[in-house]
């Protein structure tokens, strides 16, 4: 199930226009729900990408505050997490992470420790 190289890139999209938490990138699954894992894309993709790949709807292009963050799956292992490939029929490069640990509620420093991975962020037309 572990596929990926620890040199492989993945991407996580955000958005300002919905902030998690008052932040714009996911850092832990909501406590509801099941499993207990973030969604990333396969590949050091740009905003507009990353945008049409998770929102089919974009014509095309990420919205002025659509972002993407990137990091190497060696590190988010390093850092004590599980990195798969999980294709879905409309995301083929999807990718799951979660704890190595499990199936269990993120703590406060399981957040920490995967923020820490991301390396770079890119936004659209260079808001932020």
């Amino acid at each position: 199930m572990d596929d990926l190289d620890d040199d492989d890139w993945v991407s996580q999209f955000g958005t300002i226009h919905a902030p998690i938490g008052g932040k714009p990138f996911k850092c832990r699954p909501f406590i509801h729900e099941d499993p207990q894992e973030l969604s990333l894309l396969l590949g050091k993709l740009t905003p507009d990408e990353a945008a049409t790949t998770v929102n089919r709807r974009r014509a095309g292009s990420a919205l002025p505050g659509d972002g993407v963050r990137h990091a190497r799956v060696g590190k988010l292992r390093s850092e004590g997490f599980r990195v798969w490939r999980s294709p879905t029929r409309k995301i083929p490069g999807h990718v799951s992470v979660m704890p190595l640990d499990g199936n269990r509620s993120w703590t406060d420093d399981d957040s920490q420790r995967f923020d820490g991975c991301f390396e770079s962020k890119a936004w659209k037309e260079g808001q932020l």
